[in-house]
């Protein structure tokens, strides 16, 4: 357990815990502002009088996906090569004990350095080692695991003591009062600070200011000496800011700002604060505003920012720019968008849809493929048909729209209402990449053609072009038993996604990789491509089918563990559905029939048929998508109905006999045979207890998802 102290006890305990000889942490956690560095650089000065060696490493965002970045950093400064096992690792800084190892921002450190550091934790009741920690609070990965291992009681034999700082208060009536006694020289410089924001670049708000060297040195000693300025470092004191601005006119804020954005352009200001500079103030009618928030937002998206990179590319919007170029904004806004304004986001891809001419072809398809992969089915379709509608499309973008309605319908099923555009249906050996694709996956789905749904998909993973239909394509694979080709086929996806920002289409990457990795019996790279699909996009953000796929397989993989309450306690997490019908649902079903078959096995029956009632309602007719026939007629047995469960084997053997793969009816043939062993009574929960262990073990028939 973790013991509370003040920021006074910080050096005293640290001291003590040295002249112990034995290990201590030191959690120094607190929002940006509150003073974590400061207190990071008294610990080091502290170490310095006591003469102790000291190892200091920052994490970084940028290096947060670096597997061991942190800690390369570390065995550098003890003068040794990265390439270690994780023990030679820790041993080497356990030998060069007395020390002490600061570990600032903390919140940004990759995975690979935290697994090292619970190991480091486990060994220092050996020697004198202080680790200190700074974290920031962000609820990131990283403070998540420091969390738990705070709480666990293999890694905590030595002392962890929390220090938590708070953002200093704001006296806002003092700083008015302030306000009013200072020189025109000081308001001066004073406006621009607050213009260039946050820590600015002290030669550009001087220029800003109007004012030479030597006035704008007077002026920053007076303002620091009134505290309206820190002391170590070019930044208003919390509130200054707020209040200078307020004071100003609209006129004077904006003229000051867009002269502060000229002149940190002269300056070649880096993004992050030129970005800063730019979100607030009017627009700059230049090109290089919109590339400057553009490339800040990526930056920001792939920390895990997505509403402060939204913010700079809505700002984005206002700089000039053509038709193409807008569009390509407006879809890299909508990936931002996903998980924290999703309705903004459509619209964003909707308004890109609508747009005509031959320049916006390419972002036109984009915009058709994410809003596709999004499966906002009544948004995607229409929006495709308008797509569809307009009169200069080129050929090749006519059929790659086609292909995407054609996956739409697929998924969220034929519309209902009279009076949709009639969109001719895909032939059966299309040209088109993305026809390709989706007409491979409708074959695999509805169970026929085995043969040519496989070479249709090869074809359609051929060419890196639209996501949606290349993964429905390796679906159709991963159904035929062509694993590695399905698997490099999602790979590329990856790739391409990320480059992109399609955050939905990288997820459903990764859980399609997690499918076919079950399929192979990969269970633990399964595992991790689960939990990667998992920090990739939040639970609120993921699209229902998305999330009733990722249940099925989280059930699997813990039934597989032998977990079986923990599966029944992913069941009650699970966000009601707001439908109850579809594949969504279908896939629910099968997730709750594979825990009731576990625990109550004459009682899963039923479930299971109302999984394939839904299956069916959607065209999908193939076992191999899901198995619910077998499960159910498992469930039949044990409730003794061997008539019934017989039925469900033939029916199964005839469609999988129809799809024409090879090793799809061997792995059918296999698990019937499990199947036929299902003993009816009491037997059958011992019996089903050990059945997905046991499958995803040795058998050849698992992976149902």
């Amino acid at each position: 357990m973790t013991t509370r102290i003040g920021e006074q006890e910080l050096a005293t305990e640290l001291a003590a815990s040295l002249r112990r000889g034995g290990g201590a942490v030191f959690e120094v956690t607190g929002p940006p502002g509150s003073g974590r560095t400061e207190v990071v650089r008294q610990v080091a000065d502290h170490v310095a009088e006591l003469g102790t060696r000291l190892i200091s490493v920052r994490a970084s965002a940028v290096e947060s996906d670096e597997d061991g970045a942190v800690l390369t950093r570390i065995l550098d400064d003890l003068g040794v090569g990265p390439d270690r096992s994780m023990a030679e690792s820790c041993r080497v800084l356990l030998e060069a004990a007395p020390v002490v190892l600061v570990l600032d921002d903390a919140q940004w450190m990759d995975e690979g350095s935290v697994r090292w550091l619970r190991a480091l934790l486990r060994r220092i009741h050996r020697a004198p080692v202080v680790v200190v920690l700074a974290t920031a609070g962000l609820g990131t990965v990283a403070e998540d695991a420091l969390a738990e291992l705070a709480e666990d009681g293999s890694v905590t034999a030595p002392p962890w003591y929390v220090v938590v700082l708070l953002l200093p208060a704001v006296d806002e009536d003092r700083i008015a009062r302030t306000l009013h006694l200072l020189s025109e020289q000081d308001i001066r410089l004073l406006r621009a600070m607050a213009v260039c924001g946050g820590r600015f670049e002290w030669s550009v708000a001087r220029e800003l200011a109007d004012l030479n060297r030597v006035l704008a040195d007077r002026a920053m000693t007076r303002l620091r000496g009134l505290g309206l300025v820190s002391p170590d470092e070019p930044a208003l004191a919390g509130g200054v800011a707020g209040a200078v601005l307020a004071a100003m006119t609209v006129d004077q804020r904006n003229d000051l700002r867009s002269t502060a954005v000229v002149l940190g352009h002269r300056a070649a200001l880096g993004f992050e604060r030129m970005s800063a500079m730019l979100v607030d103030a009017p627009p700059a009618g230049t090109a290089w505003a919109r590339l400057v928030l553009q490339r800040e937002a990526r930056v920001l998206a792939a920390a895990g920012r997505t509403a402060e990179a939204a913010r700079l590319l809505v700002r984005a919007l206002s700089e000039p720019a053509d038709e193409a170029t807008r569009a390509d904004v407006l879809i890299q806004l909508a990936q931002c968008e996903v998980d924290h304004a999703p309705d903004a986001a459509d619209r964003r891809l909707v308004e890109v849809l609508h747009m005509t001419g031959p320049a916006t072809s390419g972002p036109r398809l984009r915009a058709a493929d994410l809003v596709a992969c999004r499966e906002r089915f009544g948004v995607s379709r229409r929006a495709v048909e308008t797509a569809l509608a307009h009169p200069d499309l080129v050929e090749g973008e006519r059929e790659a729209l086609k292909g995407l309605y054609w996956y739409v319908v697929g998924v969220a099923g034929e519309p209902g209402e009279l009076g949709v555009p009639a969109v001719p249906p895909l032939p059966d050996s299309p040209a088109d990449p993305v026809c390709q694709g989706v007409a491979a996956w409708r074959l695999a789905r509805g169970g026929r053609g085995g043969a040519a749904a496989v070479a249709l998909a090869t074809r359609a993973l051929a060419v890196r072009g639209s996501l949606t239909p290349r993964l429905a394509a390796a679906d159709a694979l991963s159904w035929a038993a062509e694993y590695e080709t399905a698997l490099a086929g999602v790979d590329a996806v990856l790739v391409d996604g990320r480059r992109y920002g399609a955050r939905v289409a990288v997820a459903e990457a990764m859980l399609l990789r997690c499918s076919v990795r079950l399929r192979q019996r990969r269970v633990v790279e399964a595992a991790e491509d689960l939990a990667g699909m998992e920090a990739c996009l939040p639970p609120g953000a993921r699209p229902p089918l998305l999330s009733a796929r990722h249940l099925v397989l989280e059930v699997v993989l813990l039934l597989a563990a032998g977990l079986v309450h923990e599966a029944r306690q992913a069941l009650t997490r699970e966000a009601p559905a707001e439908v109850v019908h579809g594949l969504a649902h279908a896939w629910r079903l099968f997730a709750h029939g594979l825990v009731a078959l576990v625990a109550e096995p004459a009682t899963a029956t039923a479930i299971f048929l109302e999984s394939g009632r839904c299956l069916r309602d959607m065209g999908v007719v193939n076992p191999v998508v899901l198995p619910w026939r077998l499960l159910a007629a498992m469930g039949w047995r044990a409730a003794g109905e061997v008539a019934h469960a017989d039925a469900l084997i033939d029916e199964t053997c005839d469609l999988v006999g129809r799809w024409g793969v090879p090793a799809a009816l061997r792995h059918t043939r296999d698990l019937v045979d499990v199947v036929h062993g299902m003993p009816s009574g009491d037997a059958a929960g011992e019996f089903v207890a050990q059945l997905f262990p046991g499958l995803l073990a040795g058998h050849p028939a698992a992976g149902w998802s």
